[in-house]
């Protein structure tokens, strides 16, 4: 070797020494090229079962019950090409996830709305199964290929999940026997149990939970604040009218269960001016019988059931009893929540009534106190033609 090339090798390799660290890597399920996620917590204004609390170069999701009487489960989000970050003992086991994800296996539909809301459609890689979905945009992602059924019946399907790898998969809020597999096999699980909100805007809020897995922070935190402002707005309205009463429900297989001011639905009522047997129990729902119902809330001439009657006959050929309720009469009113029902039995009430349920009270309000919303089109609610 010359004098010169050795001279020159030499340099080359102090310049070596001499450079910046290159970057970890990016790991595979993440956007590589995307800004820094955002490191500071998340302030949730109505949702009580999810938190995102800000760390050192990492943040910490955790869902306080995943699944009714589950203990709390975390997930680390970390950035996509971020060095691993130093976890206390009591994260050592949590599953680390880097954000922004570039796939998400969906068991219910509920997160669904916000997968379009947040325009991360593509990212969207498995659903629970096409029946249940009911927005076109969706059915039309999957019928293309681009995300795949998982969890018939509700149930995952390991093995399929497993091969597909995806970053994430949200939970249908049950304890399903597929998450060992999938935590033996690296795939981090979040428990999507927005259901388990006692309000609406509670369970519209887990937006920002899919800001913060798809990098859309900021779009999350502005489109829950429009719908919170819209909502506070028209249960504002509501306030100075007298409620009107109501009979909320149907029976079904020989139960009738009464939403209570504790259930999203029950809150919803309310907000809307709604009054009705029931609604100051404890708890989501109460067990009720057709006959207490009755008695409680027979003469009440607007019913507010959830179908699928098409006409007013079919309430007297599903049980001849009910036609002993006023708004089942002449002079009442019978609406069903179907209006927007998918070609395959989903309903949007359960996909963007989720993330809107300020258009929901706005129905409610529309059917209750007709006055205070002139003109308006109902979006998820049906009136029962009589028949």
């Amino acid at each position: 070797m010359t004098r010169l090339a050795a001279l020159g090798l030499l340099l080359l390799l102090l310049g070596a020494g001499c450079s910046a660290p290159a970057p970890a890597p990016a790991a595979p399920g993440c956007v590589p090229d995307a800004p820094p996620p955002p490191t500071g917590t998340v302030e949730f204004e109505q949702a009580s079962n999810v938190e995102i609390i800000g760390a050192d170069g990492y943040r910490v999701l955790t869902v306080r019950q995943p699944y009714p009487g589950g203990a709390p489960q975390s997930v680390v989000l970390v950035g996509c090409g971020q060095p691993d970050p130093a976890l206390p003992a009591d994260l050592a086991g949590a599953p680390v996830l880097r954000t922004p994800v570039t796939g998400i296996h969906a068991v219910s539909t509920t997160p669904l709305p916000f997968v379009t809301e947040l325009d991360v459609l593509p990212t969207l890689t498995g659903v629970g199964g096409l029946d249940l979905i009911s927005d076109p945009a969706v059915r039309a992602h999957v019928e293309s290929g681009a995300a795949e059924e998982f969890a018939p019946a509700d149930m995952i399907n390991a093995e399929q999940v497993v091969a597909a790898s995806p970053p994430v998969v949200l939970s249908g809020g049950t304890d399903d026997p597929a998450f060992a597999a999938l935590a033996a096999a690296g795939i981090p699980v979040v428990g999507w149990a927005d259901f388990l909100e006692s309000g609406p805007l509670g369970q519209a809020e887990w937006i920002k939970v899919m800001g913060a897995l798809t990098g859309r922070d900021a779009e999350a935190a502005a489109a829950y604040d429009v719908v919170a402002s819209r909502y506070d707005d028209l249960a504002t309205r509501v306030r100075g009218s007298a409620p009107t009463p109501i009979v909320a429900g149907q029976p079904y297989q020989g139960s009738w269960s009464v939403p209570s001011l504790g259930s999203t639905s029950g809150r919803l009522l309310a907000d809307a001016g709604a009054s009705w047997s029931g609604q100051d129990a404890q708890g989501g729902a109460v067990p009720s019988s057709l006959e207490a119902v009755l008695a409680a809330d027979g003469d009440a001439r607007i019913w507010l059931a959830d179908g699928p009657w098409r006409t007013t006959a079919d309430i007297a050929a599903s049980d001849p009893r009910l036609t002993a309720f006023a708004a089942a009469g002449p002079s009442g009113q019978v609406w069903n929540r179907d209006k927007l029902r998918g070609p395959t039995g989903g309903n949007q009430l359960f996909e963007r009534g989720v993330a809107h349920p300020d258009e929901v009270l706005a129905d409610l309000v529309s059917i209750l106190h007709p006055e205070l919303l002139p003109g308006h089109e109902t979006v998820y609610y049906r009136q029962v033609p009589a028949g």
